[in-house]
């Protein structure tokens, strides 16, 4: 089994309270932002496609522990209406020289067909194929959507090579991806995967969570590299680390405002880029925080969390493990250092209080 029943039956009951007061919005929601491209600093035209949602979260299984995105989906899209707000969007934000990184994100996965029907998609990728800026194209999925005829549908109407099929992996341990965050799949499902859009000639996004509810800052730090590893040995080129930042409605969000729960330090998120980009020096490395510097989101004392998270963007976009090196002064490093030793958290204490 892939799910912890226990957590699985938690998840859900908040879930279905969080679902009935959610809003309902089919407007694309975009943005054009800095972005490191595999070719060097380009810019990102980010769309947010209002589809129904991901249909894990909206399984019996109650979806992940720690995600609230399904809550900005409309129950009821207009396929229509999709398809002319992003035809219109490219034409007004995709123009002159610049290179560009298309991203197309549902809160779920592009690749499943009741989120994106097979035609929609195909007319997305059809649409895409007519600007030549646009050097990439980041679809995300879960595992279980990367099949052979899906991939052959995207194969048909653009460059297979300028895509790069974005997967939330999380961790590569198992136990981590049943008891935590209640993932619905396994490492072995996500091999699958990388292996079958590799052998499409696409390229594979893994995104890694740091900190997920129950594992410890210290016991995080390790996950992250261990998991990095072993995605590098599958041939990945790009590994995107995600630090945990509290979504409404969601499990987590419960510990939190039980107190129970601190977000990331951001003196650890400097610890592990250094660590992997120095060990994978081919390999793009994002860290994007989310509301980074608030208690919500990864945050160190808040005196040096401005001038932390610039260093991580500025990395980010250079891809210069040197930038990582400079020195900011504050006396918090040493909470940090020794918050690491003192955070003994462990899913039995926790899942008694439920």
């Amino acid at each position: 089994m892939k799910i912890n029943p226990i957590l699985s039956s938690i998840v859900k009951q908040i879930r279905e309270k969080s679902l009935e007061e959610r809003e309902h919005s089919r407007r694309i929601v975009n943005w054009v932002e800095d972005h490191r491209l595999a070719s060097g600093i380009g810019k990102a035209l980010v769309l947010i496609l209002p589809t129904r949602g991901c249909s894990w979260a909206l399984s019996k299984s109650g979806g992940c522990s720690i995600c609230g995105y399904i809550y900005d989906n409309p129950q009821q899209p207009d396929y229509n209406i999709m398809i002319t707000s992003f035809k219109e969007i490219l034409e007004q934000k995709i123009e002159g020289n610049q290179k560009f990184s298309l991203k197309l994100f549902t809160s779920g996965s592009f690749l499943d067909p009741k989120e994106v029907p097979l035609e929609i998609q195909k007319q997305m990728m059809i649409e895409a194929a007519k600007y030549d800026q646009i050097e990439e194209i980041v679809l995300e999925s879960r595992p279980e959507y990367v099949t052979e005829s899906i991939l052959n549908n995207i194969a048909e109407n653009i460059d297979i090579n300028k895509i790069e099929i974005a997967i939330g992996l999380e961790s590569a341990n198992n136990n981590i991806l049943k008891n935590s965050i209640n993932k619905g799949f396994f490492w072995e499902d996500f091999v699958k995967a990388v292996n079958r859009i590799h052998d499409k000639g696409a390229k594979v996004k893994a995104y890694l969570l740091f900190k997920p509810p129950f594992i410890s800052e210290y016991d995080s730090i390790r996950d992250i590299l261990e998991s990095s590893s072993k995605i590098a040995e599958l041939g990945v080129k790009t590994i995107s680390i995600n630090a945990m930042s509290i979504h409404r409605g969601t499990f987590l969000s419960d510990l939190f405002e039980k107190e129970m729960y601190r977000t990331p330090w951001l003196w650890s998120l400097i610890h592990v880029c250094k660590e992997i980009k120095r060990k994978y020096s081919d390999i793009r490395l994002i860290c994007d925080v989310v509301a980074g510097g608030s208690e919500r989101g990864a945050h160190n004392c808040g005196e040096c969390d401005k001038e932390i998270l610039s260093i991580i963007k500025q990395f980010t976009l250079d891809q210069d493990a040197i930038i990582l090196d400079k020195t900011v002064k504050c006396s918090c490093i040493e909470d940090w250092k020794s918050f690491l030793f003192s955070e003994k958290i462990t899913i039995s204490e926790l899942l008694d209080i439920y």
